[in-house]
């Protein structure tokens, strides 16, 4: 990781198949530093973000880009790559609402059906929702560059709506009634 630092932030400027080998690292190596995932989340919002034009911004098409490489179909992989969509959206001073909609259905989908990234190593079953789920949300909802950092945008209340409904009856953490109830 380090070395890789040093071949990354080295040069004038991160290139994009700098970011590629960092997914293909990413994606292939299954035993990683703990500095991995600090390093990749840093390097590539930083390309993201401070690389490409319009800096602190994340257009559609680096969305689109974005999604391919962290959500192909639809559910992110690893707690590396949600952090670093979550990191993302609190960095930028603006993205597309496809981002925002992703990070919150990673929450609906651990909550709902008790799988996904947030879920690994866990004992939680659908239907409830956790402290650290909660405060995933809260980092999404008001995140600087989502579409709901001055308010809760309608897209944001149905995602929060279904997840009250999925832990109706179910374990509810504290935390949760008090953002569902400031959110709405």
């Amino acid at each position: 990781v380090i070395g890789l630092r040093k071949v990354l932030y080295g040069k004038s400027s991160i290139a994009a198949g700098d970011i590629e080998a960092l997914f293909l690292i990413n994606d292939r190596v299954r035993i990683q530093d703990p500095a991995w995932a600090s390093f990749f989340i840093e390097a590539v919002t930083d390309f993201l973000i401070n690389e490409l034009a319009p800096q602190g911004y994340v257009t559609a098409a680096n969305a689109n880009w974005l999604i391919e490489r962290i959500g192909r179909d639809g559910r992110v992989d690893s707690a590396s790559e949600l952090e670093l969509l979550v990191n993302i959206l609190e960095q930028a001073r603006w993205v597309p609402a496809p981002l925002v909609r992703i990070a919150l259905d990673q929450v609906k989908q651990a909550v709902i059906a008790g799988d996904g990234p947030l879920r690994v190593g866990k004992q939680l079953k659908p239907g409830q929702i956790s402290a650290d789920e909660v405060a995933l949300l809260r980092r999404v909802l008001y995140a600087f560059g989502g579409d709901g950092n001055a308010a809760i945008t309608r897209l944001e209340a149905e995602v929060l709506f279904d997840i009250e409904d999925a832990t109706a009856a179910g374990l509810q953490a504290p935390e949760w009634q008090e953002l569902f109830i400031k959110a709405i």
